[in-house]
């Protein structure tokens, strides 16, 4: 069936036909007084009608093989690009249908579409990853969440998600303008580490797992799994090359803003080994204070009431904490002092306090290095070793900034021979048998 452009067509040629037939009705009632003025005028009616006929004939054949074009396309599967080009008249239905022939062998052959680069992409990597359509559900995912994560592509991922962490997660990422860590509750308990993405208006919304194809056990279903567990025992000796070191970023905001009082509000950590620094192994905790946030603090350290909205308390996230803390160095500006918070928050919480882990503190290391950076803070010793921090947003912005400042640092060290964990320490300290030989 023809569509609305036909039938108008066809209503203006009506129109036409009808005014020349009223036309040759009022030439004929005039001939009685002039014959031979009517005769011309018979004459240009008769040459309208002709052209109109020719007319209505020309678009009548353009609609028709626009009809066969709709048809050979809806066929296509059946016949090649090539076949479809040279069937092809010399006219704009033929140059429609080679077009057509054309895109029809770069589709086939040609660059895939970007759905497809996407899958590509994702397929390749080694960590779980996932993209969500507006609904939330999987509309693409890589073999290793197939396998790790135990998801199907169309399922619902708050089938398995937390849906309301998982949405101000999504809200976050789309604040920021970029990749934003969180730990999200699984729907059959326990936690899981995510790292959320927005791709975009109508894009989705990517979902990257720290966790490796390798472990087969699935983060979703089963026992409880944060991070990946840490092969290096809990006491670190001083022997330890420096660049092999297991590590992890702590940075703890209190309400008050002050490390030595105020309950805590979040907790970030960043996982590293040496100077690398694994961003997917990241943890951006907050924290229900049980009270309201002074104004005052909120200034210091950029958590609102709002934020700690429907948050743990703290005794509920400390087996977290404690998790992503366990086995690695602690290192930090101002180190002892977060730790110290969080020993504080165990005893306020009733809950044992935590054995002290090894720790290298920036703020001496970065002293020891350059003596006229004695008493700088933590933004100013990034600006020293060129640690950017203006794309650093959200309030867990320090604890990545000070990942990539120990990166700094540890390089620094290792240009100035200092190899172990045993020699950073001693070097932070000042101890004189720090530097070697």
């Amino acid at each position: 069936m023809r569509g609305g452009a036909w039938r108008s067509a066809v209503l203006g040629f009506a129109v036409a036909g009808m005014a020349l037939a009223f036309l040759g009705v009022e030439i004929g009632r005039l001939a009685v007084a002039d014959p031979e003025r009517s005769l011309l005028d018979m004459g240009a009616v008769g040459i309208g009608v002709l052209a109109l006929w020719m007319a209505f004939a020309r678009l009548n054949r353009h609609f028709r093989d626009l009809g066969r074009l709709r048809e050979t396309l809806s066929t296509w599967r059946g016949r090649s690009a090539s076949s479809l080009a040279t069937d092809a008249k010399e006219d704009e239905a033929g140059d429609l249908a080679r077009a057509a022939a054309e895109a029809l062998r770069h589709g086939r052959h040609g660059e895939s579409r970007p759905g497809e680069r996407l899958a590509g992409v994702i397929a390749a990597l080694e960590e779980p990853v996932v993209v969500l359509d507006d609904f939330g559900r999987i509309d693409t995912l890589n073999p290793a969440a197939s396998a790790h994560l135990g998801l199907a592509a169309g399922a619902d991922i708050y089938d398995h998600l937390s849906r309301p962490e998982l949405f101000r997660a999504i809200e976050r990422a789309r604040e920021d303008g970029q990749m934003v860590s969180a730990l999200l509750r699984r729907a059959q308990g326990g936690e899981v580490p995510v790292r959320v993405k927005d791709l975009g208006l109508q894009s989705g919304i990517a979902l990257v797992f720290p966790a490796k194809a390798g472990e087969a056990q699935p983060l979703l279903s089963g026992e409880r799994r944060l991070l990946r567990p840490n092969a290096r025992p809990v006491h670190l000796g001083d022997e330890d090359p420096l660049l092999a070191l297991p590590m992890v970023s702590l940075w703890v905001a209190t309400a008050t803003g002050r490390a030595e009082e105020g309950p805590v509000v979040a907790v970030g950590t960043v996982r590293m080994v040496g100077p690398r620094v694994f961003r997917s192994l990241s943890l951006e905790l907050f924290i229900d204070p049980g009270a309201p946030i002074p104004a005052e603090g909120s200034a210091t350290h950029g958590v609102t009431a709002v934020m700690v909205e429907g948050a743990r308390p703290f005794a509920a996230a400390w087996p977290v904490i404690a998790d992503a803390l366990r086995g690695c160095a602690v290192i930090g500006w101002g180190v002892d002092a977060a730790l110290g918070t969080l020993a504080r928050a165990c005893r306020d919480a009733g809950l044992p306090e935590p054995e002290a882990p090894p720790t290298l503190d920036l703020a001496r290391l970065a002293a020891a290095l350059d003596p006229a950076l004695e008493g700088a803070s933590l933004e100013q010793l990034a600006a020293a070793f060129g640690i950017a921090t203006e794309r650093r947003l959200g309030p867990f912005a320090p604890a990545l900034v000070e990942a990539e400042l120990a990166a700094g640092l540890l390089t620094r060290l290792e240009q100035r021979g200092i190899a172990t964990h045993g020699q950073a320490r001693a070097f932070a300290a000042g101890q004189a048998g720090a530097m070697p030989e």
